[in-house]
């Protein structure tokens, strides 16, 4: 009979340590589910495709370009530039798979179609702004996502940014 009290201090002794750990426990889970992932800067990075299109870079598809950066803040931030050789079939992809409207600039608009959290990389629009279409979502009229088409080479520069 001694052992089975002795037995049950035990299983109460435990229990009171248990309720003391059990925040710090969830504590530190909640943190690395939430804030342990990846970040930092990728320049040039063969998995920068995967980062910004969340698929398999295509065979076909010769990114020239491109620099992904994500923050260590426990939320998504992210800001990435991408330059794409001239690829009718993946553009026609881009296109068919999203909502794009044509965005018109004005004097106006330029300064905020090339506003970006970081100072571009010298490869991305290396050309007068002029010299590019300009595309958006339709359908997400606060997206930062845009995507430039050299109107003579077809080359094709993206660039999104979550902050």
């Amino acid at each position: 009979m001694a052992r089975g009290i002795h037995g049950n201090r035990t299983v109460l002794r435990i229990r009171a340590r248990l309720r003391t750990i059990k925040p710090a426990w969830f504590l530190w889970l909640l943190l690395c589910s939430t804030g342990c992932h990846e970040s930092g800067t990728w320049q040039d990075d063969p998995k920068n495709f995967h980062r910004v299109f969340r698929t398999s870079q295509p065979k076909d598809v010769v990114v020239v370009h491109s620099r992904f950066w994500r923050s260590p803040h426990w939320t998504y931030e992210f800001e990435y530039f991408i330059q794409i050789q001239p690829n009718d079939k993946f553009t026609k992809s881009l296109f068919d798979h999203n909502k794009f409207k044509e965005v018109r600039l004005t004097n106006n608009e330029t300064d905020s179609i090339t506003h970006f959290v970081q100072d571009k990389p010298a490869w991305f629009l290396p050309k007068p702004i002029s010299n590019y279409e300009v595309w958006a979502y339709s359908d997400e009229p606060d997206s930062r996502f845009r995507l430039f088409i050299d109107k003579i080479s077809k080359e094709l520069f993206l660039s999104d940014n979550q902050i």
